[in-house]
């Protein structure tokens, strides 16, 4: 009886929603209960598919944000490294063999033809002393081809910062529409069933055609929108934003008005510099002397007697005018100047409009998000008589359907979300911690110590001397002040260094000390006299290879040195200070052993005229015995014309297999690096 009241109630709702477009049609029981299991079956179905979509909503983390930055990609060492290149090359004359022969057939246009010679033959060698060819015009175009690496790498690492862009933003889509195919794929399981059970209610009267043809047309919907997803969606790896970014909470922007713009422009700024840097060099090059200096050896066969005889010569050329190409160089470079005066307030534009735009979608999404807490009370609503007897799944099944298009409207707008904080990141330079490109290109030399000689440390002032040592990336200095020395600006100078990370030692350069047998006696003075002013560790400077005798006493000063160098390290280890010391490149083995048995860093002092080979070889032996982690390779400043040298002279020791790199010294060092 209950189930005969039930197949009546369920014919009454089905002839109550049809009644104005249809008359009271005759169902057999047996048809009218198909229908009621199909429809109960759309109605478990539904419930389903929400029971997960709402489990899935709960594993949202409250406070969390994803962190695009640790999936950017960056330029690697060897793309921001020169190569690796021997600058012997650089030291050598560019000369070159030249030789001439000619010979006069007889007879000739007129009878003076060959009454000089017969034939001539002339050799020697030409020296480009001035201009095309010569060693000045080579430093030049290193030093251009230099500033063009460095324009190129900024290019570079522009190019790639927009590559981790669009990369971002492609997994971003992923990520979204992998959550709309499962969304859609429910959909199509709920539609589909929806449909066959319009088809049956079309065979018994209850939905004429039109009805029909719309269900069908609901379900090819959806399925054709995730067909085209899933042909679109890349699966074959793995994408680190599925899971994060759809239960992570929408992160904040920071405001435009607290961006620091200049940044944004700078390396456009330092590119066009050097531009202008390079036309400059190449109108210089272009206007210098050319000259080239010959010597020759010549020989005449003439009718009467041959003559051979050396002579010297000179060939002089110098450009009076300026070429087309000078002009339109100058033109280009202000125009692009006239664009970088611009640059920041179209950034600006830009980013206020991508700040307002972002906004006005998370404002969007957020009402969607609350409009999911009314429909899931809604459900329950809905669901909460289905025991009943005159339980309808329709107002159900009408929620979930709002339910799904919610969340498919939120997909697609948290995708535009995120598609604009990536590109407000990008463009506002806060996706990195560093917010210019320069400091990249910066990070080039290789050395982290140098030194600091009083007459540098009195005359500059301690801010000067920070800035120039973080510009060269130094982390360690050996400071002397002077025998008479300013306290408060020693230890002013000190808790700047401090402040910006930078180790400083006392430098001792004081020779006497290894005169006699007992000179650690003195040199624990001045040893004291540095754990009193607060210095982290002391440097010795202690070179007895200067001294006039030394050659002839080798081995004395050997072991002065050796017990300089121990009791040193004794007296350190025993106050919690550190030690290093200057050594020459012909340093006595023994002296090399016991700063090794004793862990005492060597900064071996690589200063001379010799090829980068000869100094290699020539410190091969103490380098053996120090081993890579007991010793620093320390260039000095003026043994090069320009840094683009110094870097490929880096390059060549590293590639040898020298891995720490110091300088000599921070006054060498002033506006040398560009």
């Amino acid at each position: 009886m209950r189930k005969t009241l039930q197949i009546i109630l369920l014919l009454n709702f089905f002839i109550f929603f049809n009644a104005q477009n249809k008359s009271t049609l005759s169902i057999s029981s047996k048809s009218l209960s198909v229908l009621t299991a199909e429809y109960n079956k759309i109605y478990e179905a539904a419930k389903e598919i929400m029971a997960n979509l709402l489990d899935d909503r709960k594993n949202h983390t409250e406070n969390s944000h994803l962190d695009f930055s640790t999936n950017n990609a960056s330029l690697s060492k060897s793309e921001l490294n020169i190569d690796s290149k021997n600058t012997e090359y650089k030291n050598k004359l560019h000369l070159n063999w030249v030789s001439d022969m000619s010979y006069n057939f007889s007879p000739g246009f007129s009878d003076d033809d060959n009454i000089f010679y017969r034939a001539r033959v002339s050799s020697g060698i030409d020296w480009l002393a001035l201009g095309e060819g010569s060693l000045k015009n080579l430093k030049i175009q290193n030093s251009l081809n230099e500033k063009l690496r460095r324009i190129d790498l900024l290019e570079k690492v522009k190019y790639k910062k927009e590559l981790d862009y669009r990369a971002n933003i492609d997994k971003v889509r992923s990520a979204f529409d992998e959550k709309k195919i499962k969304l859609l794929s429910d959909y199509e399981r709920l539609l589909k069933l929806q449909n066959e059970f319009t088809v049956n209610q079309n065979k018994v009267g209850l939905k004429n055609d039109a009805e029909t043809a719309q269900s069908k047309y609901r379900l090819d919907k959806i399925a054709i929108e995730k067909k085209s997803l899933e042909s679109l969606h890349k699966t074959n790896e793995r994408n680190p934003f599925t899971g994060e970014i759809l239960n992570s909470d929408i992160p904040d922007l920071t405001p435009v008005e607290n961006i620091d713009l200049s940044p944004l422009v700078k390396d456009k700024e330092t590119a066009l510099k050097m531009e202008k840097e390079i036309a400059d060099m190449k109108r210089k090059r272009d206007k210098q002397l050319d000259l080239r200096l010959k010597l020759r050896y010549n020989y005449y066969s003439a009718l009467s007697r041959d003559r051979n005889f050396a002579s010297v010569g000179a060939t002089i050329n110098l450009p009076v005018s300026r070429s087309k190409t000078d002009y339109e160089s100058e033109s280009d470079l202000k125009v692009k100047e006239n664009a970088l005066q611009d640059m920041q307030m179209i950034y600006r534009d830009r980013l206020t409009t991508l700040f307002r735009e972002y906004y006005l979608l998370k404002s969007e999404i957020e009402v969607l998000e609350s409009e999911v807490n009314y429909l899931e009370a809604e459900l329950k609503v809905n669901s909460s008589n289905e025991k009943s007897n005159t339980f309808s799944p329709a107002a159900y099944l009408a929620t979930v359907e709002k339910l799904l298009n919610n969340q498919l409207q939120i997909c697609d707008k948290k995708t535009d979300l995120y598609e604009k904080y990536l590109e407000y990141k990008m463009i506002s330079g806060t996706d990195t911690p560093t917010n210019t490109l320069q400091s990249k290109l910066n990070d080039d030399n290789a050395g982290n110590e140098t030194y600091i000689w009083s007459s540098f440390f009195t005359n500059y002032s301690n801010s000067y001397i920070i800035d120039l040592m973080n510009h060269w990336h130094i982390n360690r200095v050996f400071l002397s002040p002077g025998k008479v020395y300013d306290l408060a600006k020693v230890n002013d100078f000190m808790a700047l260094a401090a402040q910006n990370n930078i180790q400083v030692y006392r430098l001792i350069g004081e020779n006497s000390y290894a005169k006699t047998d007992d000179g650690f006696t003195d040199l624990q003075v001045a040893l004291q006299s540095a754990k009193d002013m607060g210095f982290a560790g002391v440097h010795l400077d202690i070179e007895p290879h200067t001294f006039d005798d030394y050659k002839a006493n080798v081995d004395l000063y050997a072991q002065r040195l050796i017990n300089l160098f121990t009791n040193s390290k004794t007296w350190c280890d025993q106050n919690n200070m550190d030690l290093g010391v200057s050594v020459p490149m012909q340093l006595p083995a023994e002296v090399a052993t016991a700063l090794y048995d004793n862990s005492i860093m060597a900064y071996i002092m690589a200063y001379d005229v010799l090829t980068l080979d000869k100094k290699l070889n020539k410190t091969a032996l103490i380098r053996s015995i120090l081993t890579t982690d007991y010793y620093v390779w320390v260039f000095r400043i003026n043994d090069f014309q320009a840094f683009g040298d110094l870097l490929d002279a880096e390059a060549y020791v590293q590639a040898a297999g020298v891995t720490k790199i110091g300088y000599y010294d921070l006054s060498q060092m002033n506006n040398f690096k560009p």
